[in-house]
């Protein structure tokens, strides 16, 4: 067997279906914060946490900012993302690259020679604009190139889209929002091609926020409470040749000053992945660390953990 079929099997093996070669890569999560809240954040005006769901949302965001995600699995692979979002007087753009590796296996080729290599390396790159329209609703749309690579040998290209809106309704703190993701040509690797994961979802939240109690003293004070946020979410999740998905979310954000802290959970119903999200996050000032964690049922836990800078 030659290197090229040995990596044409390879690439086979993996990928019987469009979401088990490649793409997996354009389904993960780019933000700590949504992954929290098991994805249920199509609706969330979140600015740049809205990439990887709802391009709508990036229209939220106020300053610029710069995020970075790390993911670790539940095998010996990893994920991350740099993102950058622009607010300009027209909307927001925005732009990152997101990375997957597979880490390493061992090949053993018709000719008796052993190789380790890379099972799969993966790179998208992303850019997208947010638009808020009169009347609460906002739009946006995200472009993506894609390069996959398996074994180092097989190697697939291609560009996807996605598109969004959200309404900020009359009553206040409800948000609809409804996006289509990975919208494209198939994914070919050698000769044969594997339809892109299409997804559509659609959904709701509702914020609140609370001011600071009669007690605040000293609002730069840590032992004062400044302010308090909660936010629940819910949606609906669709995905090419998979069963119906629902998503749980929730966020509770209490301030401290300049200092915030925020606690949330999701739930993934009808999911034989990933179920039960919990995560953290801590603002600074200009600075914010996010954490998160994923239970993969009997495969264990994913861990999630991200940085981001507002200027």
């Amino acid at each position: 067997m030659t290197r090229l079929a040995l990596a044409a099997s390879l690439a086979c093996a993996l990928a019987p279906a469009a979401h088990a070669a490649g793409s997996p890569t354009l389904r993960r999560e780019l933000s700590v914060r949504a992954a929290a809240m098991a994805d249920a954040y199509t609706a969330v005006p979140g600015g740049l946490s809205s990439l990887s769901t709802n391009p709508a949302g990036l229209a939220a965001a106020r300053r610029p900012r710069l995020e970075t995600t790390f993911t670790s699995g539940v095998l010996d692979d990893s994920f991350g993302f740099l993102g950058w979002a622009q607010p300009l007087p027209l909307g927001t753009a925005a732009a990152g690259l997101s990375y997957y590796d597979a880490g390493k296996v061992n090949l053993r080729f018709a000719n008796g020679t052993t190789e380790t290599r890379t099972a799969q390396r993966d790179f998208v790159g992303h850019l997208a604009w947010g638009l808020p329209l009169p009347g609460g609703l906002s739009v946006g749309a995200t472009g993506k190139y894609y390069r996959f690579e398996l074994a180092q040998e097989a190697k697939a290209s291609g560009a996807a889209a996605d598109a969004g809106a959200q309404w900020r309704t009359p009553l206040k703190g409800l948000t609809f929002g409804a996006a289509i993701q990975n919208a494209g040509p198939d994914v070919t690797f050698e000769v044969d091609g594997d339809p892109l994961p299409l997804t559509t979802r659609g959904g709701a939240s509702w914020s609140w926020e609370g001011g600071p109690g009669p007690a605040v003293t000293d609002p730069d004070s840590l032992s004062s409470l400044t302010g308090t946020r909660f936010l629940a979410s819910a949606e609906a999740i669709s995905v090419r040749d998979e069963e119906l998905l629902g998503a749980l979310g929730a966020e509770l954000a209490m301030s401290f000053g300049t200092t915030s802290i925020a606690l949330r959970a999701g739930w993934r119903l009808n999911s034989d992945a990933a179920r039960l999200t919990v995560g953290v996050g801590m603002t600074e000032g200009r600075f914010t660390l996010d954490y998160a964690m994923a239970e993969k049922r009997s495969l264990g836990q994913t861990h999630h953990a991200g940085l981001g800078v507002r200027f």
